[in-house]
């Protein structure tokens, strides 16, 4: 089982966090960057604009859970291999990885007040904001 997760991860074939690209040891290091932006929107429009008192540390621990499973997703539905060429896999993978997220934010947040819905428009704000990034990191390597 370790030989087949190691291989997984660090296979060169794997090359973000998010669906869009594969978890590997390549992108591992973009996980951290992603959180952050991610809780940090979060943090900012649940606790400023929705005016719902979440704790940050809460939500950096909420969107690790959250971006590590999408990565591990995108392991297995490698849309990375197009997104150069193809912006509707990239649309499609930004629809996965927001509603993937928000099922897994629901159940973290169900003792706080905020609505399902906001909890969704957050996780759609927050995944544009860091696929805008990657997108335009995408380009700028082409």
């Amino acid at each position: 089982m370790f030989l087949m997760i190691f291989t997984i991860l660090f296979s060169p074939q794997f090359a973000s966090a998010d669906v869009i690209i594969p978890l590997s040891f390549l992108t591992i290091p973009l996980i951290p960057l992603m959180v952050i932006i991610e809780a940090v929107t979060f943090w900012e429009i649940a606790n400023k604009i929705i005016k719902v008192p979440i704790g940050f540390w809460k939500l950096m621990q909420i969107t690790f859970i959250a971006n590590v499973a999408t990565s591990l997703l995108g392991t297995f539905i490698p849309m990375y291999k197009y997104t150069s060429e193809n912006l509707i896999l990239i649309g499609v993978a930004l629809v996965l990885s927001v509603f993937i997220e928000w099922g897994i934010y629901i159940p973290f947040l169900r003792k706080n007040t905020i609505k399902i819905i906001d909890i969704l428009k957050i996780s759609f704000v927050c995944n544009l904001i860091t696929y805008s990034i990657l997108v335009f990191f995408l380009l700028m390597s082409v």
